[in-house]
């Protein structure tokens, strides 16, 4: 009975999803906004847009897009991104194939880079897991597996603490998520973008803050990097 109650719960949550999102955040670093974020949900698509603002302009310039086509429960099947930051670029397509336990990554700036690699099926990107994280019913604690650069990564979450926090619809009761991650593989990341990849790291955590209702809207989550953290910070929605 429990669990075709979280298998009701989790249908309603998701169908919100289906009629659309578009959600506007803000990155800060030392209480300064220096990325914009947009994040659109519609129609099995992901699709995210990055830009420097301000003084982030000034300290790394940023302009990258991501696109993630998924399946039911957020599970990948292809991913694009776009990076155009100062100092690295990538333009590349990853393509996953997860009754075949692998994944084939294309660069469009240098073939070099291009990968065919092993998967775990049910492996999600970085956006697609957060949002795959957003909607499961039980938070208490569980895992998911990660794919960042071709580096495969073991995301375990548990729920720390409900709480209230200031957010753009008031005040809000939230549940708060940490997440920790470990590299499965053993061996070191390849660079990539600011926005992604680069922040999972065994060291860093991740909380999240989830509103505590139907929607499970994204209100904060914060990478406790060292020696400052980096907070997201939602700055407006509409579904």
């Amino acid at each position: 009975m429990k669990t075709k109650f979280h298998l009701i719960l989790f249908l309603m949550i998701i169908s919100f999803s289906l009629s659309g999102e578009n959600m506007g955040l803000v990155i800060k670093y030392l209480g300064l906004n220096v990325v914009e974020v947009d994040m659109i949900d519609q129609d099995n698509e992901l699709a995210i847009s990055a830009t420097s603002i301000s003084l982030g302009k000034i300290a790394k310039k940023l302009n990258n897009y991501y696109r993630i086509k998924y399946k039911p429960e957020y599970i990948p099947v292809h991913y694009y991104k776009n990076v155009k930051q100062s100092d690295y670029q990538e333009d590349r397509d990853i393509y996953f194939f997860h009754d075949q336990n692998h994944a084939e990554r294309i660069s469009h700036i240098d073939s070099t880079r291009n990968r065919k690699y092993y998967i775990e099926s049910g492996t999600r990107d970085f956006f697609s897991a957060l949002f795959y994280l957003r909607f499961l019913p039980d938070l208490s604690s569980g895992s998911f597996r990660m794919d960042a650069n071709q580096v495969q990564w073991l995301a375990e979450y548990k729920m720390i603490e409900i709480d209230s926090i200031r957010s753009i619809f008031g005040i809000k009761e939230c549940m708060i998520v940490k997440i920790t991650f470990k590299n499965e593989d053993g061996i070191e990341s390849e660079r990539s973008d600011m926005l992604t990849n680069n922040l999972v790291d065994e060291d860093v955590p991740l909380l999240f803050w989830i509103s505590n209702d139907d929607r499970r809207i994204p209100l904060k989550a914060k990478f406790a990097m060292k020696p400052f953290p980096v907070i997201w910070k939602l700055i407006s929605y509409e579904d």
